[in-house]
This record gives C-alpha cells, sequence and structure tokens, in this order.
C-alpha cells in the first residue's frame, strides 16, 4: 500500500462520488463496486512499481483504478480512452507497461494470454514487459503528449501531486461541502489533479462529466447535480462566453486553466453572473501541474490578462527566452515539480522546471502569457508537440523529410499543415501516411492538411 493512502479514505471518498448520467441525480457507484474493482487491481498480482497503463473513459471507475494500482503499490499512467493499439503499444514499449486496463482489451493485439474482469466494469491484460521497467510505489505517470512527445511522461510522487491539488484548492477557496464537477479528461494532469485529486484533499463530492463539452451539457449537469465548484479550459470557457448564460444555478467557482483567456471572455463570464467567483490558472504537468492564479472577479480589469500570482510554496522568474518572441522563458521551482522526464531523463535538479512558455512578469509578480515555443500549439484544446508528429511521418516507408507549419483558418483557430517529402508522390502514399497518423494521433493532434511533394537530393541530407 502506497504510504499516507488508506484505503478507508478511497472508498469514504468514492462513495460520495457519482457519474453524471442522464437521471435527475446521476449514477452512485455502490462501494462495494468500487472496493471490487481495487480488490480485482491488487488481485493482479504485480511487482512493487509496476506501470500500469489506464485507457478508461472519465468517470469514477476511472478514479478506482487509479487509486486501487495505488494502493497494490503499482504506477498508474492515465491515457486518452480513445488511443488506438498503436499509440498504446508504443506508449507501453517506452515507459513501460506491465498491464493494461481499459473497457474492452483484445488480447491478440497486445500479446497478452488471456484478459481478467476488473469489477465488473472493465478489463485487464498482463503485458509482456521486456524491459522490465519499474519505478517506485506512490509514483504516477502523467501523460505530456503536447510538451515533449507523443509517447513521453512525467514522473511525479502522489505525495507532491496531492500538496500541488490542496494549494490550488486553497487558491480558490474549495470547500468540505462543495460539490466539484469534472468534465475535463481526467487524463489531463488539469483534470486529475486540480479537480479530483483536490476534492480528495478537501473532502468535497465529486460529479465526474467528460468530453465532449458543451456548454448547455455543461449547464444543465451543473444544475442536476447543484455542481458548486468546476474547471474549463480557455477554448471551453471562450464557448461559454460566447452566450453566457442566464444563472448558473449553484455554481459559486469557475477556474479556467491553460493559458490566457481573452480580457474580454472574463467580461462576459463575470457580467453573466456577478455572484460568480471566476479563477484563472496557469500551469503544467511537469510542475506538478498548477503554478499561478488569477481571482478575476476581485482585480481590476487592467489585470484580467494576466494568469495571476504564484501560488504559496513556488518561486517563478524568467529567463532569455528560446526564441525570438515576446517576454522571457517562465522558470518554475516548487516541490511539486516532476521527478524526472520519461522516458530516460535525468533526475529533476533543485525543483525547478524551465516551461517554454514565455511570459512578462510586473513588478507586483502578475503573470502575463505571451506564447509558447515555436514546436508546440495548442489545437482545439489539446497541446500538440509538433517534433512528435514529424517524426512519426519520418518513420514511414518512402519519406525522406517533413516539416510542419502553424497558421490560423478562416475561423481564426490555430491549426498545423504536415509537409512531406516523398519517393514517389500519389493519392495512395498520402492516403496510407494519413491512416498512418491517424492510428497514433488522437483527432485534434492530427494535421489540418498533408501535402505531397517530391524528395530531392538536398532534402535526403537535411
Amino acid at each position: 500500500m502506497t504510504a499516507g493512502l488508506r484505503r478507508s479514505a478511497v472508498l469514504t471518498f468514492l462513495d460520495s462520488a457519482v457519474d453524471a448520467g442522464p437521471g435527475p441525480g446521476g449514477t452512485a457507484p455502490a462501494r462495494a463496486g468500487a472496493a471490487a474493482v481495487i480488490d480485482d487491481v491488487a488481485g493482479l498480482g504485480l511487482p512493487p512499481g509496476s506501470p500500469v497503463l489506464i485507457a478508461v473513459p472519465n468517470g469514477t471507475t476511472t478514479l478506482a483504478v487509479f487509486f486501487g494500482a495505488l494502493l497494490a503499490g503499482a504506477v498508474p499512467i492515465l491515457l486518452p480512452p480513445a488511443a488506438g493499439a498503436a499509440r498504446i503499444t508504443e506508449i507501453g514499449r517506452r515507459l513501460g507497461g506491465a498491464a493494461l486496463i481499459a473497457p474492452r482489451i483484445d488480447a491478440a493485439r497486445y500479446g497478452a494470454a488471456t484478459v481478467r474482469p476488473i469489477g465488473g466494469r472493465c478489463e485487464a491484460a498482463l503485458l509482456d514487459d521486456p524491459a522490465r521497467r519499474r519505478y517506485q510505489p506512490g509514483e504516477v505517470v502523467l501523460m505530456t503528449s503536447g510538451t515533449s512527445g507523443i509517447a513521453s511522461g512525467c514522473l511525479h510522487g502522489l505525495d507532491a501531486l496531492l500538496r500541488n491539488a490542496g494549494r490550488h484548492a486553497t487558491a480558490i477557496g474549495q470547500r468540505p461541502d462543495d460539490t466539484v464537477l469534472v468534465s475535463l479528461p481526467l487524463y489531463y494532469s488539469y483534470g486529475l489533479v486540480a479537480q479530483a485529486l483536490a476534492a480528495f484533499v478537501r473532502g468535497s463530492r465529486l460529479v465526474v462529466s467528460g468530453p465532449p463539452f458543451t456548454p448547455r451539457s455543461f449547464l444543465d449537469t451543473i444544475r442536476r447535480h447543484d455542481a458548486t465548484v468546476s474547471s474549463l479550459t480557455p477554448s471551453a470557457a471562450a464557448l461559454l462566453a460566447a452566450d453566457p448564460p442566464a444563472g448558473t444555478a449553484a455554481l459559486r467557482v469557475l477556474t479556467v486553466g491553460g493559458d490566457a483567456l481573452e480580457p474580454a471572455h472574463v467580461r462576459s463570464l463575470l457580467a453573466g453572473d456577478p455572484q460568480r467567483e471566476l479563477y484563472l490558472t496557469y500551469g503544467l504537468t511537469e510542475a506538478g501541474p498548477r503554478v499561478t492564479t488569477l481571482a478575476a472577479h476581485r482585480e481590476p480589469e487592467h489585470r484580467w490578462g494576466s494568469v495571476g500570482v504564484a501560488l504559496p510554496g513556488v518561486r517563478t522568474y524568467l529567463r532569455d527566452s528560446p526564441d525570438d518572441g515576446p517576454g522571457g522563458e517562465l522558470v518554475v521551482e516548487s516541490d511539486t515539480v516532476l521527478r524526472r522526464r520519461l522516458p530516460g531523463g535525468a533526475p529533476t535538479v533543485a525543483g525547478a522546471v524551465a516551461t517554454g512558455d514565455r511570459f512578462d512578469l510586473d513588478a507586483d509578480g502578475y503573470h502575463y502569457f505571451r506564447g509558447r515555443s515555436g514546436d508546440s500549439v495548442v489545437v482545439g484544446g489539446e497541446k500538440v508537440w509538433l517534433p512528435s508528429v514529424r517524426r512519426l511521418a519520418t518513420q514511414l516507408p518512402g519519406v525522406r523529410h517533413a516539416s510542419t507549419t502553424v497558421f490560423r483558418d478562416e475561423r481564426d483557430e490555430l491549426r498545423y499543415s504536415l509537409d512531406v517529402a516523398v519517393d514517389e508522390p500519389g493519392p495512395r502514399l498520402a492516403a496510407e501516411i494519413e491512416r498512418a497518423l491517424n492510428r497514433v494521433l488522437l483527432r485534434a493532434e492530427r494535421p489540418h492538411r498533408i501535402t505531397l511533394c517530391r524528395a530531392t537530393t538536398e532534402e535526403w541530407r537535411k
């Protein structure tokens, strides 16, 4: 059992949590159901520190499997439930995978002999992990496909994640009598730590919904479950701000996490409900994840373009930016930053992480987001690490070189194109490249268009 994590506390938390079903109160998991999931994960008999790949749709079952892995001394790795076999296999190869837990598993696709039921809600397959990767009990791997690569992750200690969750809950005034609605994917560090684990730390009731987000479904769920706290990405918050609802029932606190939210959207969200508390936050998985918070409802308008000041226990400063964009690169020092990058990264030195994000920092400590590294782009709410896409393309037969170009479409939304130099351009090869990328990339990560051209001798040498 992971030190500091008690089975009784986990079951009490999961007993009060509900999945946001279509009825007036959703569907509450029976205590016996969560206990059965936890017992079945323990029954896999994995050696301590074994990595467990978890590809389960948003819900209380996801959390039961997550906590079950930790209580069994294993190391959970939450994955997008839409990830295909090729992506899961690549992650398992690079990060390790002693077991895969998902709703349904085709054992043959993963080279597994059999699958086992997990609490009657999902299945587990024991995987052949040739590298026999092991971590330490009490560690968690959070995926970072948008900042370091499709099969890369951050190794954290559960104690640090719970500490960060508690700091975030304090910053937004979250209380034990709150009901927290999670509509963000739990494989996001924001959804897992700042919502689910914050509710666990605070003793708040949890309601788990999930993608896709629409303003109507979001507000309907708030009303059905009397949710008082919830969080959105900037893109989802912008959709909500475009048509501000008249009264959101019990919702007291709305937080927005990611990069900056346009001040016009802040104005619209506050005008829609003057009693609402609106917090703008910034964080990244490597930092554990939350870094700064702005209580927008208490600040003058000239600060609505910022993401606030550093959380207690967090120090930030700027260094020269790695590219020619405005501002400096933000560096974060905290006792909640990652232990090391995966695969193969060296241990983090002095609790500091360079974010790759450019900021301005004013004399009062307010952070103003100015842009990301040129190799990272947010598309449809998903952060995409473009070098990974280029690497995938160049691994395909006949491809000599690949480049990416970021642009804005007719609706002023960020997109990127993939230009591929090949031996023999043609529609068949273009379709093969698209199919190969689609097997690994999530829908929002895929290029908006793919262009093929004939490779030249010079391109072969690049």
